[in-house]
């Protein structure tokens, strides 16, 4: 800590909130520690979002598991035996242990069966830089100012903050998928480029074109307004789909699904949208059109050497 300090005083991070273990012994205390005081409600609050709550009900396991101080069985195991115990309900048990056994293993060997060359896929095509406000949080946007603080503070943000917050502005704003997958690399705990990867390139921004995931994970405010308290307290009015009061990711929803029908409109899990957007009439989507295109041209994106 006292390197980092000396080393990197214009970086990206917080020392002062450092609360992560160090060695197996104090991994196992914080497997206990989820296991006896988290895990009962993980499975009720994992997708939730609340201002001021950084880790609610989550683990905090990820970094100790990737980095081997933990055993991926060993976890699920201890978690399974909450279950048997009748200390944590099925939801709770049943969320966590897919996680890792199901989607963890899952993104592993996507991994390592596309690689090299996965890291250089873009679907989209996607060119726009990294905004600035990744690195300083300087955004009128209260969930990607949220989250990004969060990860600055922490080293960590929750699965739903990475997907629907970060990753789904991101990919709404036509950001380049290889510039994401390096932010998401240089700013989490967890962040081993195996598991990082696939869920932000293929998961995350559709970069590998349905090859990991069969749909993209892109919302308007109205998802983020259901999974959090974020919007009540933002610049921006989530009700509102156009103009500088708008939530941007309204206007940016609609351009992205607009911009990209020629791949996504035969898509089952997302035709809906289609037929959503072809009810709204022309002068509507010109007015979202043009209301995204003034967001996006306001961007102003940073050099990474700054914070890094």
């Amino acid at each position: 800590l006292d390197m980092v300090e000396k080393e990197y005083p214009n970086r990206f991070g917080s020392l002062e909130n450092f609360h992560w273990a160090v060695d197996r012994d104090g991994a196992l205390e914080a497997l206990e520690y989820f296991v006896g005081e988290l895990l009962p409600r993980f499975g009720d609050f994992q997708d939730a979002m609340v201002s001021g709550e950084a880790t609610l009900y989550h683990s905090l396991l990820s970094p100790y598991i990737n980095a081997g101080l933990l055993g991926a069985v060993e976890v699920c195991a201890r978690v399974e035996q909450a279950y048997t115990d009748g200390d944590a309900p099925i939801n709770a048990v049943e969320g966590y242990i897919r996680q890792i056994i199901g989607w963890r293993e899952y993104v592993r060997g996507i991994y390592w069966m596309q690689m090299p060359g996965y890291e250089d896929e873009n679907f989209f095509g996607a060119t726009r830089d990294l905004p600035k406000f990744y690195w300083d949080a300087d955004t009128k946007m209260a969930c990607v100012r949220e989250a990004v603080e969060q990860t600055r503070d922490n080293a960590y943000a929750h699965h739903i903050q990475r997907l629907m917050v970060t990753g789904n502005f991101a990919l709404l704003a036509g950001i380049d998928p290889k510039q994401v997958h390096e932010w998401y690399l240089a700013v989490y705990a967890d962040a081993y480029e195996w598991v990082e990867l696939p869920n932000t390139l293929g998961m995350s921004q559709f970069g590998d074109g349905g090859l990991l995931a069969s749909k993209p994970y892109a919302s308007s405010g109205n998802y983020i307004n259901k999974m959090s308290n974020y919007c009540s307290s933002c610049h921006y009015k989530v009700k509102e789909k156009t103009g500088e009061e708008a939530c941007p990711f309204n206007a940016l929803y609609w351009h992205f699904m607009e911009s990209n029908r020629d791949v996504l409109e035969n898509n089952p899990r997302i035709g809906f949208a289609y037929r959503t957007l072809d009810k709204m009439g022309e002068e509507k989507v010109v007015e979202l059109r043009a209301s995204a295109d003034a967001f996006l041209d306001g961007l102003e994106s940073a050099d990474a050497g700054e914070y890094l």
